[in-house]
């Protein structure tokens, strides 16, 4: 299947988009909950869904309906799938439901992404993405999937001539995570005066900065290749080696919709194709992008152009020993039983979490998961208070934020002070 989309022409792509449309449709409306119901109340007949203009007629979905009951859009019993949770930079959890076959897609179409960038089959990647080991190791080799897997908590001068150790005697193809972590670890190797390397950098999950981008290439010699996605899996995208940042056409219908009062500034909505169990159309992902390059991309393909993708950043956190931990966030991901969430930094190895109830909450099972989550990623010797809240306060802008600083009234004295 990707052979042939791979070198579609837009029409093509958007023939095999309305095919599989066509049958989302009709499994949706037999089968799930929400959209049984919604065709039947709005008395829109599901087979007169028949190509990308007729998407239109259908609602949007956001955050709020995985919040509140995810269940009601699975076709297939939860035990047949396995369920992912976030908070995402939004603070409010969701729950989504994958398929094993949903799983298969997205991970050929990462694996041909990185083709277009001669990456050889059974590459061998070193990933920087959250891992934490609970013990003194800081790095993990995974044979079976040739990946060394190297704890992002722990990026710092005490553990880097070992990591870099380990890195350089895995000797990697690809190194993929988080900006924030690969540019620390890029830090930490140019001030030791070590490179790696390699034929690509993957970056994910957060928007990469100038800065991280210029220290990261010089750290491993390499091109880097941004990918975008969601827990929700609404849509995918990424950057190919002429530097076009694509969206994945055979993956996910991907709609622009303009932001009241923001000139050039769309919201990404995705209606991914391949996901039967959990089906969900036009999702608001809350992601920004800027106008698209008026010229096509030079490597010729027929995959759209994104824009500059925005929303995707979160401050990063100290902890007691003065480790800087990135993308906090990651703690609350499994907490379930949340309306909204938010983890506050408030001094170093000092945080606050508040919490949202819904109607299933218990606090005794939340409050010792995220304790556990605090000393798995962040270190024992954390200090960790919650507070049980009706409403997070938003930003300025409005937004609900899953991770922030806000040091404590006496520790800006302190700091003010000199």
């Amino acid at each position: 299947m990707l052979r042939r989309t791979a070198s579609a022409t837009p029409g093509e792509l958007a023939e095999f988009q309305e095919r599989h449309l066509k049958s989302l449709i009709r499994v949706a409306a037999a089968r799930s909950r929400f959209y049984r119901h919604w065709f039947a109340d709005t008395g829109v007949d599901p087979c007169t869904v028949r190509g990308l203009d007729d998407l239109a007629r259908l609602p949007f979905l956001d955050r709020s309906h995985l919040v509140a009951d995810a269940d009601r859009f699975r076709t297939r019993p939860a035990s047949t799938m396995w369920s992912a949770h976030s908070s995402g930079t939004s603070g409010r959890v969701v729950t989504v439901y994958r398929t094993q076959w949903s799983a298969v897609v997205e991970h050929a179409m990462l694996e041909r992404q990185r083709r277009w960038f001669a990456v050889p089959n059974r590459a061998r990647s070193v990933v920087v993405r959250g891992h934490a080991f609970g013990t003194d190791s800081v790095t993990r080799l995974v044979p079976g999937a040739n990946q060394l897997l190297v704890s992002s908590f722990h990026l710092d001068d005490r553990h880097a001539e070992q990591i870099c150790d380990a890195i350089e005697h895995f000797s990697p193809d690809v190194v993929e995570g988080w900006p924030s972590s690969l540019a620390l670890l890029a830090q930490l190797m140019r001030d030791r005066g070590r490179t790696v390397q390699v034929r690509m950098v993957v970056t994910s999950s957060e928007v990469t900065t100038a800065a991280q981008r210029a220290l990261i290439s010089e750290s491993f010699a390499a091109p880097i290749a941004d990918q975008y996605g969601q827990t929700e899996r609404a849509a995918m995208a990424g950057v190919c080696e002429a530097g076009g940042y694509h969206v994945f056409s055979d993956y996910a219908i991907v709609e622009l919709h303009a932001i009241p009062g923001l000139p050039d500034r769309f919201e990404i909505v995705g209606t991914p194709l391949h996901n039967r169990g959990f089906p969900i159309f036009r999702y608001r992902t809350g992601d920004e992008v800027g106008p698209a390059p008026s010229s096509g991309c030079p490597c010729g393909r027929a995959f759209p152009l994104l824009g500059m993708i925005d929303g995707r950043r979160e401050d990063a956190f100290t902890a007691s020993d003065g480790r800087t931990l990135p993308v906090p966030s990651i703690v609350l991901d499994n907490l379930r039983d949340l309306r909204e969430v938010q983890i506050v930094q408030r001094g170093p190895g000092r945080f606050e979490i508040r919490l949202v109830p819904d109607t299933l909450y218990d606090a005794d099972v939340v409050r010792t998961q995220a304790r556990r989550n605090i000393d798995r990623y962040f270190g024992a010797g954390q200090q960790v208070r919650f507070v049980v809240m009706n409403r997070i306060p938003r930003t300025s802008a409005g937004k609900l934020r899953s991770a922030i600083v806000e040091p404590e009234p006496a520790t800006v004295a302190r700091v003010s002070g000199g």
